[in-house]
């Protein structure tokens, strides 16, 4: 039998300084919020299946992108059984993307609405990274901060997954939005079980460069998470700021 494994996984999320409500939602399996947060939020959980720790990133200056981060990240915490290796995972990404649409089509009044999602599958067998949109998963190697995730926006990427002289806001794909229901790709990576990973809305990535968000990132997690918010709202706080930092081990 697969030995059981453990999560500790420290969450934030906040609507910045200038948005007057988040739009982000995240959630660490059951436990799921999009309530802005007065501190970083501790949870341990030990892993005999699947896992899914997410940020969604409800798309801004669309219907409801507070709704369709929400059913996301609801809908994957309640579905991770599925993704238990690389395709089940991407077919559960696809099937949250058509049940957003489903949604817009029953009530016009959400129609458009979108999101980003990125995230972590913690699983005996092994750990899954995933994402769509420009959410971002970044794991973290002593002092070095190595982006997981691949950016869904237009112009060539670099080795790292970034997009090379990014210098616009929109999406190549997302869940829900006005993409094509048929037509996402998710980005799916199967990653060594232990390990420590940074789970971002652009909230902190677009305002705070690699380099330093890795400066911000030391041993201790709380500590980590807040500086990590401090330095999204001393550069601005232009956009709601979600910030998960996940380690897993053995148990």
């Amino acid at each position: 039998m697969t030995a059981p494994v453990h999560l500790r996984a420290t969450a934030f999320t906040h609507q910045g300084a200038v948005r007057a409500a988040n739009e982000d939602c995240i959630a660490i399996g059951d436990w799921v919020t999009s309530e802005p947060m007065a501190a970083p939020l501790v949870l341990e959980r030990a892993i005999g299946a699947p896992l899914i720790a997410v940020v969604a990133d409800g798309m801004g200056g669309h219907a409801a992108g507070e709704v369709a981060s929400r059913i996301a990240a609801e809908r994957l915490a309640a579905l991770a059984a599925r993704a238990g290796d690389e395709a089940g995972l991407a077919d559960l990404l696809r099937d949250v993307n058509a049940e957003l649409f489903e949604a817009m089509r029953e009530q016009p009044r959400l129609r458009g609405m979108g999101t980003t999602v990125a995230g972590v599958v913690i699983a005996p067998a092994g750990s899954l990274v995933f994402n769509v949109g420009d959410s971002r998963v970044y794991r973290i190697e002593g002092s070095a901060l190595v982006q997981l995730s691949t950016d869904d926006t237009p112009g060539p990427k670099l080795a790292d997954g970034r997009t090379a002289a990014c210098t616009t806001a929109l999406l190549t794909q997302s869940l829900g939005g006005w993409h094509d229901p048929d037509g996402i790709t998710p980005h799916v990576l199967s990653v060594p079980l232990a390990g420590r990973y940074l789970i971002c809305s652009d909230g902190l990535s677009d305002l705070v460069d690699p380099e330093a968000i890795a400066a911000h990132v030391g041993d201790d997690d709380v500590a980590s998470v807040t500086a990590l918010f401090e330095a999204a709202m001393a550069a601005g706080g232009g956009d709601n700021i979600s910030i998960v930092l996940a380690r897993v081990r053995p148990a």
